[in-house]
């Protein structure tokens, strides 16, 4: 239908402007060009679409920034941790550093906070390096989360410098300081003795200790479930061999099945430091199992397997070629703690 009107204004349109355009010929000219101008917007309407958004231009969206306070957006971040299972003392150490950081600025607009803000927090506390590195990198962590949720358009933790610090080199028992620290704690607490054994002799991480129980110990070894590993993306399940000496300080009695015993934990390593002369660093019995079971049964795999990580880590974070006293852990040094 649009063609043949087109056709018909085609041959009309000479005629009406051959016409004499004096008198009534100028009406009959101003007529026929309005009736073109009517059957152009007649076709026109014919074959335009009828959804004219296709033509618009395409621009990615931009997300709608939620003018959340920084005490919201941290509660958030919290309880996006805890329902994705990270460990207690994980969460515990978040809230400490995100507590500090949201002190004097809790009903602030986290779009609000500057690099400034962040500089003038650090600089505002005697912490040691290593303590305000780990508390900017929780808020870094806490900022993306923010992002990835449209709470704010951009990481100002992220333009802060982390400072650089000398790490701490691991710390590993000598067999004689082993001995002291199973000993005392048999006298202690039997419950702290049989997990202690366990975390020396078998290298399970504390918070693996405690999320598991009696049901873990197998005739020949200890079974360290996926659910209760620690929360890395190799997590899996591991068996780990029970050695004589670990068989023995097990059959002393005790149980693992003892809770969330954290203030148990303190009070023990304080007694120990107090009446012994002994440290207990974090880590310490992971760092002595590592170091001693290479030393002694040289199978690098089957450590790396035992502890639930790479040979890269082994070599990288726990395995040392040296005691806490400085003594050279030699293949006789290992067996005398394997004894």
């Amino acid at each position: 239908m649009g063609t043949n009107t087109v056709n018909t204004l085609r041959d009309e349109r000479p005629q009406a402007l051959s016409s004499n355009l004096s008198g009534d010929g100028l009406q009959q000219a101003c007529d026929a060009l309005a009736q073109a101008a009517n059957a152009l917007l007649a076709v026109a309407s014919a074959i335009a679409p009828k959804d004219v958004s296709c033509l618009a231009p395409k621009f990615p969206a931009v997300p709608v920034v939620d003018p959340v306070t920084v005490g919201e957006a941290v509660s958030e971040f919290l309880r996006a941790k805890a329902r994705a299972g990270r460990s207690d003392r994980y969460l515990r150490a978040l809230r400490v550093s995100l507590t500090s950081f949201t002190r004097g600025r809790f009903h602030k607009r986290l779009g609000d906070v500057t690099i400034y803000d962040l500089e003038q927090w650090i600089d505002a506390n005697k912490w040691s390096l290593r303590t305000q590195a780990g508390y900017l990198s929780d808020v870094r962590v806490m900022f993306n989360f923010a992002m990835r949720r449209g709470l704010c358009a951009s990481n100002p933790a992220a333009g802060v410098e982390l400072p650089e610090y000398d790490e701490k080199l691991p710390c590993v028992h000598t067999p004689a300081q082993v001995r002291t620290a199973l000993e005392f704690a048999r006298e202690f607490d039997l419950n702290i003795c049989r997990a202690l054994a366990l975390r020396y002799f078998a290298g399970i991480r504390s918070i693996e200790c405690d999320r598991s129980g009696e049901v873990n110990i197998k005739p020949n070894h200890f079974e360290v479930t996926a659910a209760n590993a620690k929360q890395t993306r190799s997590r899996r399940r591991r068996l780990i061999e029970i050695q004589p000496n670990l068989r023995a300080w097990l059959a002393l009695g005790g149980t693992i099945d003892f809770g969330n015993g954290g203030h148990r934990w303190r009070w023990f390593r304080e007694a120990l430091r107090t009446k012994r002369e002994l440290d207990m660093p974090d880590n310490v019995t992971r760092h002595t199992f590592v170091s001693y079971h290479v030393a002694h049964f040289g199978d690098v795999k089957r450590t790396a397997a035992e502890s639930g990580h790479t040979e890269e880590i082994l070599f990288s974070t726990y395995r040392e070629l040296n005691c806490a006293d400085g003594s050279l852990i030699t293949p006789e040094l290992a067996k005398e703690f394997w004894s």
